[in-house]
């Protein structure tokens, strides 16, 4: 889910001037309800949204921080070292019930995607620089992209392609890549690159567009970064308080529909199946009511000044 950051200027407590953080103001202004509350920043990466939280915590306020990145955890407490009211754990964020009792939060926030650091680390395959390795893995669970991709067939490909990305023409391009895999081609990220510039029908100016959204695809599919999504969030209402806020920053179409999809789902009153005739469970079960009826977006300045933030969307929501 791919946010590209710039090298925006050096910010307090946060990862030394690496890590601007999206909509903060809009964030904190919407989540931080109660000084003295319990928060969870669910992907604290940089920890410059967590720096900007804690801005407005109370002497008795809380913060929990989780990365799935053991890299991040440790420039994390590192960073927050000499702060008691902050604890960093390693975990991926559909795990936030180990850490979270049910109720006790009073904001949550799930900035999703991938970072810079990630990004820009060659030997960690987040990006189609020339030559570099296929792995794309968040944690170091798992099996890297370059063995996920030996070990489909077209068909798996193709599907991963078209539910992670919208990649339009993904039956031509996973029979491109496969080709390629079949003839002993090094498994790097120019290997995807040279099955997208062969691919007939389009247009120059949007290869690098197909690029990416190909490795957006692939890098989800390593992540189970849908399935994450869908229980991190389930999980977050959980643990939120009567009251409580959750944040939700998405970065692309496929990750913001999901993540309205599964919102929507805590908005119904009534939970009965559809072909029941008459309502049998009450019609009280809403658990979630919007607090901004559209998406947040982030202003034309924020634009100019962070990269990052041009695809943002921040859906908020109040557990009732």
């Amino acid at each position: 889910m791919g946010k590209a950051e710039g090298r925006p200027r050096r910010q307090a407590g946060t990862d030394h001037g690496y890590h601007l953080p999206v909509m903060a103001d809009e964030i904190t202004e919407q989540m931080v309800i109660d000084p003295d509350g319990m928060y969870l920043d669910a992907t604290m990466g940089g920890g410059g949204h967590s720096a900007r939280i804690l801005e407005k915590l109370g002497s008795e306020g809380r913060l929990l921080g989780l990365d799935r990145d053991m890299e991040a955890v440790e420039r994390n407490k590192a960073t927050f070292a000499n702060e008691p009211r902050v604890r960093v754990e390693r975990a991926e964020f559909s795990r936030l019930a180990e850490f979270c009792a049910p109720g006790s939060l009073a904001g949550a926030l799930f900035d999703l995607g991938v970072s810079s650091r990630q990004l820009d680390a060659k030997e960690r395959g987040f990006s189609f620089t020339p030559g570099t390795a296929l792995d794309m893995r968040m944690g170091s669970e798992g099996p890297a992209a370059s063995d996920l991709i030996a070990g489909w067939d077209e068909w798996e490909l193709a599907s991963v392609l078209r539910k992670n990305a919208d990649v339009v023409e993904a039956k031509r391009l996973a029979r491109s890549i496969l080709a390629a895999v079949e003839q002993g081609d090094e498994m790097n990220s120019d290997l995807i690159r040279k099955a997208v510039e062969k691919l007939p029908g389009v247009r120059d100016d949007n290869r690098n567009s197909l690029l990416a959204r190909v490795f957006q695809a692939i890098r989800m599919e390593v992540n189970d970064e849908m399935g994450q999504v869908d229980a991190g969030l389930k999980a977050a209402v959980a643990s939120l308080r009567s009251g409580g806020r959750l944040c939700v920053l998405s970065y692309h179409s496929v990750e913001d529909r999901r993540v309205k999809e599964t919102l929507a789902e805590f908005e119904k009153d009534c939970i009965c199946a559809r072909n029941l005739p008459v309502c049998m469970c009450g019609s009280n079960n809403r658990q979630l009511r919007k607090v901004l009826r559209k998406p947040g977006l982030p202003t034309d300045a924020e634009r100019d000044r962070n990269p990052r933030a041009r695809s943002a969307k921040l859906r908020v929501m109040e557990k009732v």
